[in-house]
């Protein structure tokens, strides 16, 4: 294999050096790294640098080509078709995402309780959600009704109170 192109960069003080014959072989290269490292880590820094990802195996182009993506795990792919100087910000991006991760872990020291989602209704049926508004309720966010496009869903908080009047204004 002949080495065209090589990747150093500095993690948890080491040195690291990427050679490959190409731009995406080095690309596979430095994504298996830090999976091997700690997969977990991998993806939670990922996520929340805001590196592109995937729900397919493939990427494919206006022109019909296909270009393979980067599993991570199944069903969460990484994009493969960046040019060099993308690339380059991608690492940069997330080397940097990984070290704030590291030094959060390392600082943590507080236990936290996962904070409870808020559970939502959704009402599909106007006349009932502007009743449950004069009865004090507040919407939520409305969205786009799936099954017919033209019509709208509302949600609101999903409370006892709510189900109450709900029960009421149903019945």
């Amino acid at each position: 294999m002949e080495v065209k192109h090589k990747y150093e960069f500095t993690v948890n003080g080491m040195e690291i050096t990427l050679k490959d014959k190409s731009h995406a072989g080095i690309f596979r290269q430095f994504w298996a790294y830090f999976m091997d490292l700690d997969m977990d880590k991998t993806i939670k820094t990922i996520e929340s640098v805001g590196i592109r990802t995937s729900d397919s195996e493939y990427f494919v182009a206006k022109n019909g080509s296909k270009k393979k993506n980067i599993l991570v795990k199944e069903g969460y792919w990484i994009y493969t078709h960046l040019n060099p100087q993308a690339m380059q910000r991608t690492y940069e991006k997330f080397i940097s995402g990984w070290e704030v991760e590291t030094v959060l872990t390392e600082t943590q020291t507080i236990n936290t309780v996962p904070e409870e989602k808020t559970k939502l209704k959704n009402i599909y049926k106007k006349s009932i959600a502007m009743a449950l508004c004069r009865r004090g309720h507040d919407i939520e966010h409305t969205m786009r009704n799936r099954e017919n496009p033209k019509y709208q869903v509302f949600v609101f908080k999903d409370t006892p109170v709510l189900i109450k009047d709900l029960l009421e204004l149903t019945k």
